[in-house]
């Protein structure tokens, strides 16, 4: 798909701050461990962490989704939830847990996903919990001051084998949907099963659309499942990890939520996947992908996005020799600009080695550095990264499971550079002719994208008359946001974010009636 032309930028950015984190204390610890001050000693089998403002007091809180065993089923665990107080210089704990007071009995379960996001659409975050090893999911509903109601009944019934699930608008009608990889079973190391798409009705009620969307096509143990936009056509494709097959799947969106298979061509194939991570390394404005111990030797994969969603496997060039290690049975990755340099370095989470830092040069080549995180993890499934005290640096929070270990809370030190790199608005898909939808790519070399991660999204219009408004735009999944415009022929308008650290960055300027003027709206 070609894209859209447009103006030169005219936003007023300033000068980017070039920060040299990392220096200076290269190869050091960066994250110092802080779970006996925040959030104490956990016990549960973890396979993965979310994170949320679930109160919307401006503080991010810690979700933990439980349960164990690895293939088979354990013993039922509660899922840890813990409010983020604001206070990380006081005596006493800087989390305090919420668990009961949001879940109630219901925290019990076996999941291996919680995902935390607006899915009735009235602007706070809701809870889905997946259900796994052939149980129940739930759904909690965020009432704000009424408390948290349990709305599991407006899920689809049935019991699934979960490994994870995604949020986002598939089908384009302003609602978020929920696709989901079931492992099927049981045994779940045999046949697999189908990957599951929920249709939103628009408060939050879901209703089973698979058989009519997705193909049928069974995955075998997929930890991960991404909705990524591959091909820049302004929809969200689907990608499934996959450890017991000859490679992942890509379901391709034809921009009405339904789903065509084309992972052979457009997906180098490799067995034993545990995660695909997007996100643009290169820096060319599309979305490339890491992949989790499918390389040789349990190593990691890097392929490279041509800018029609069609990947190589550019590996070796990238992530050369011993950078890559092998044998290390690694499970997880996030993206973060540890050194707000204004690019995408990656966090790797293993089982049996250091969970570790990928320092990116700029161009999508990436150094390995192991130092930076001293603690003992020996069980690292889940990783999630935000600045959870307020000092413009990005903390991370491990998940353990499969070995005992507790969780952790790590802060990140002097190290770890303050956040001053801008957003990036990478594609823009202006509203056609007759049409007043606004389709951007925004994000902030973070993933995944989460809404305390952004001040504001928005629109900003200038109208022939020199009147200007902004226009909020809406979280659709991946790093996608959409919005309307006003309905007048003669406006400019242009993307502008402004991230959690304050940064700010406006794209380029666009009209519906012709080139861009001679000055738009300010960043």
């Amino acid at each position: 798909m070609s894209r859209p032309r447009a103006s030169s930028s005219l936003s007023t950015l300033g000068a980017v701050v070039v920060v040299a984190g990392l220096t200076g204390a290269a190869h050091a610890q960066a994250w110092d461990d802080a779970t006996a001050r925040t959030i104490g000693t956990t016990a549960q089998w973890t396979s993965k962490v979310e994170l949320a403002d679930l109160d919307g007091d401006g503080h991010v809180d810690l979700l933990f989704a439980n349960g164990g065993n690895y293939a088979t089923a354990g013993t039922p665990e509660p899922q840890r939830l813990f409010h983020n107080t604001g206070d990380f210089a006081g005596p006493g704990l800087a989390f305090t847990e919420i668990t009961d007071d949001v879940l109630g009995a219901a925290a019990v379960r076996l999941s291996r996903v919680i995902e935390a996001r607006d899915l009735d659409g009235d602007g706070d975050v809701d809870l889905f919990i997946g259900g796994a090893h052939g149980t129940a999911s739930a759904l909690f509903r965020n009432d704000g001051a009424a408390g948290w109601v349990d709305v599991s009944s407006q899920l689809p019934a049935g019991a699934l084998s979960l490994g994870d699930a995604e949020a986002g608008d598939v089908d384009g009608d302003g609602d978020l949907d929920l696709v989901l990889a079931d492992w099927g079973g049981p045994p779940q190391q045999v046949d697999g099963g189908q990957t599951r798409l929920w249709l939103n009705d628009g408060d939050g009620t879901f209703t089973d659309a698979t058989a009519a969307r997705l193909p049928v096509d069974l995955v075998g143990m997929s930890w991960d499942l991404e909705l990524v936009d591959v091909d820049d056509d302004a929809d969200l494709d689907v990608l499934v990890s996959c450890k017991l097959c000859d490679g992942g799947r890509l379901y391709v969106n034809d921009g009405t939520g339904t789903f065509t298979d084309d992972s052979a061509a457009r997906l180098p194939q490799h067995a034993n996947n545990y995660e695909y991570e997007a996100m643009d390394v290169d820096g060319d404005g599309d979305l490339d992908l890491v992949t989790i111990n499918d390389g040789p030797q349990l190593r990691e994969t890097i392929l490279i996005n041509d800018g029609t969603g069609h990947f190589a496997d550019d590996t070796a060039a990238r992530l050369p020799g011993a950078e890559n290690r092998a044998q290390s049975d690694d499970n997880v990755a996030v993206f973060l600009d540890a050194d707000a340099d204004g690019d995408a370095d990656v966090l790797i989470g293993s089982l049996s080695d250091a969970d570790r830092l990928w320092v990116n040069d700029g161009t999508g080549h990436f150094t390995t550095d192991a130092t930076v995180m001293t603690l003992a993890s020996p069980g690292t499934l889940g990783f999630a990264v935000a600045d959870l005290d307020g000092d413009g640096r990005l903390d991370v929070v491990e998940g353990q499971g499969e070995v005992a270990s507790p969780d952790h809370v790590l802060l990140a030190n002097a190290a770890i550079a303050i956040d001053t790199a801008p957003p990036v608005i990478a594609v823009v898909r202006p509203a056609a002719p007759g049409a007043l939808e606004v389709i951007a790519r925004v994000h902030d070399h973070k993933s995944p994208s989460a809404a305390h991660d952004w001040r504001e999204v928005a629109l900003a219009v200038t109208h022939a008359g020199g009147s200007a408004e902004r226009v909020a735009l809406t979280w659709r999944g991946e790093y996608e946001w959409a919005g309307t415009l006003p309905d007048d022929p003669d406006l400019a308008y242009q993307v502008c974010a402004t991230d959690a650290a304050g940064n700010d960055a406006c794209g380029d300027v666009y009209t519906l009636a012709g080139p861009a003027p001679d000055a738009g709206p300010d960043a």
